[in-house]
């Protein structure tokens, strides 16, 4: 998850979302591709939300 919240916080500061994961997934340790799926599925889980933001399911 620190991945994905690296990738988002920081996606302003890039032209893209896949220019940010170019650029943190080396950093990291991370295929590229490996990190996308991760970002990906965080969208899904949370509705396309920020990182931390609760999934559109779930009553707050």
């Amino acid at each position: 998850q620190r991945a994905v919240r690296m990738v988002l916080e920081s996606q302003g500061e890039y032209d893209s979302q896949w220019a940010a994961i170019c650029s943190i997934a080396p950093k990291i340790g991370c295929i590229l591709e490996t990190l996308r799926v991760w970002v990906r599925q965080h969208e899904r889980d949370t509705g396309g939300g920020e990182v931390g933001s609760p999934p559109l399911n779930v009553s707050v």
